[in-house]
């Protein structure tokens, strides 16, 4: 998106005048990371594309006629997935700037709270979602949907900056915060169904706390705790035409090392 390439652009360009000031002492390092993934559930809001009318099935007969712009909605509950970042900096005094590629997934555990144009549609035949379709197919939509699968996957780039703590010892804690592009892709197939196959880019910030341990003048390992909130993505569906925004917010663990030169 145009807003968060203008953002990049100015922190690149601030960043390059503060390299050229003499007055720091300056570094180069590369690093890398694996940790944890804690994505937040999502609440899946959306509006219907066009007029959509249901599958006729017990207590929906008639079929019902959805006028286009009404909403839809689910949320999706996730498991804990895997992550992995690597980057390039440099070191001026307490300060570090670097250029990170980050990736983390998660795995749908289970979505529920399905509902259309005001309706809850839990506990009506799972029918109901396909337009055409005649007679139940002997499962409720909300256990359709409570069957989970599929999987929300974010790849960052980031600049980051961070403040060092000196405390004159091996150890050294710091405070960060970066900002940069976010690409979403969101599966959705509870039951083998297609719902969501989709992605979406959008501008994405994170908030870091983290502590590093000085092996020697060139190797450190570190650990780190992040905050990530990257803006809703808009995803259109495949089972039904509506488009949805989904949001995409995660709390990160991770441990890597670091290598000055």
């Amino acid at each position: 998106m145009n807003y968060s390439r203008t953002i990049i652009k100015a922190v690149i360009a601030k960043t390059l005048f503060a390299l050229s000031l003499p007055a720091f002492s300056q570094s180069f390092y590369v690093s890398g990371s694996v940790g944890r993934n804690y994505q937040d559930d999502t609440s899946n809001n959306g509006t219907f594309t066009s007029d959509f009318t249901t599958g006729t099935v017990t207590g929906v007969n008639p079929p019902l006629n959805i006028a286009a712009g009404s909403p839809v909605s689910w949320n999706t509950d996730y498991d804990d997935g895997m992550s992995f970042s690597l980057a390039v900096g440099m070191t001026m005094d307490n300060y570090r700037f670097e250029v990170e590629y980050a990736n983390s997934d998660a795995d749908v555990d289970s979505h529920q709270g399905v509902n259309a144009a005001g309706i809850d549609l839990s506990g009506i035949d799972a029918g109901v979602l396909i337009s055409g379709n005649v007679g139940d197919l002997g499962v409720s939509t909300a256990n359709l949907v409570a069957a989970g699968r599929g999987e929300l996957e974010t790849s960052t780039l980031m600049l980051n900056a961070y403040y060092d703590f000196n405390l004159d010892s091996a150890l050294t804690p710091y405070v960060g915060i970066g900002i940069g592009t976010a690409e979403t892709e969101v599966e959705f197939s509870p039951s083998d169904v297609g719902v969501i196959s989709d992605d979406d880019n959008s501008f994405v910030y994170q908030l870091i706390l983290g502590a590093s341990y000085d092996f020697s003048d060139n190797l450190a390992a570190f650990a780190s705790y992040r905050f990530r909130d990257a803006d809703e993505v808009s995803l259109n569906a495949s089972l039904l035409p509506a488009r949805f925004d989904i949001n995409n917010e995660s709390n990160l663990v991770d441990i890597g090392l670091r290598y000055a030169f």
